[in-house]
């Protein structure tokens, strides 16, 4: 559950909600019907520990629909789930509710789930510099055989600098955003994140750590992105 909750967060798809003109949805993030891209999940030493791919549909309406499969090192599909997005005026913001849609919280099979939080807000116009506002999701199951309940923080949201990244999808030049991580899932975890997002594309990149300066312990690289 772990993983499959930290690689949606840092997945990077941040979208939200208003009623704008979908060319003007997002700066960071795409919204072209058909668009399909695909982020890999690799271990501290480039060990491939699985994938999450995305799917973009766009009636041209005020809302955008994204498919998400999530599948293990050996490609083994874990999960799937479909969730709508709409636009905030001057960004993009993303409902957890919505990414954790019936294909995350299937797996509990009767036991209840409730998540709440607030979302988590990027601007279109990002400088460096700027620092963006904290995020906070509380997961809570209930019911036999025992109940639990998780918290995730995104706190400290700084855009810390520029940097040209090249992936297997190709070169990009990007805005780094750092934040800490506070995750309580039966023990306290703190870590500390640096994302590479990309105009048009969103996440390119993303390293964690388990402190700030600390020790890597994975990244998240884009390996396919066609618009």
């Amino acid at each position: 559950m772990k993983k499959i909750i930290y690689a949606l967060l840092i997945s990077g798809l941040i979208f939200g909600q208003s009623a704008i003109a979908q060319t003007d949805c997002s700066k960071y993030y795409p919204i072209s019907d058909g668009a399909r891209f695909e982020i890999t999940l690799y271990g501290n030493r480039m060990k491939k520990e699985g994938k999450v791919v995305y799917a973009v549909k766009n009636d041209g309406g005020d809302k955008v629909l994204y498919s998400m499969e999530m599948y293990d090192k050996k490609d083994v599909l874990l999960t799937d789930s479909t969730y709508g997005m709409q636009c905030e005026a001057d960004g993009v913001s993303i409902d957890f509710k919505s990414m954790m849609s019936s294909g995350f919280t299937s797996r509990f099979n009767d036991m209840e789930v409730d998540i709440t939080g607030n979302n988590i807000y990027l601007p279109n116009n990002l400088n460096v510099g700027d620092v963006l506002p904290d995020a906070e999701m509380e997961i809570t199951v209930t019911g036999a055989p025992i109940g639990m309940t998780s918290t995730m923080r995104m706190i400290n949201r700084t855009v810390i600098g520029e940097e040209n990244i090249t992936t297997p999808a190709g070169e990009f030049s990007c805005l780094i955003l750092s934040y800490n991580t506070e995750m309580k899932m039966g023990i306290k975890s703190m870590g500390y994140t640096k994302q590479w997002l990309a105009e048009n594309v969103g996440m390119v990149k993303t390293e964690d750590y388990n402190k700030e300066g600390g020790k890597l312990r994975s990244i998240s690289l884009l390996t396919s992105y066609q618009q």
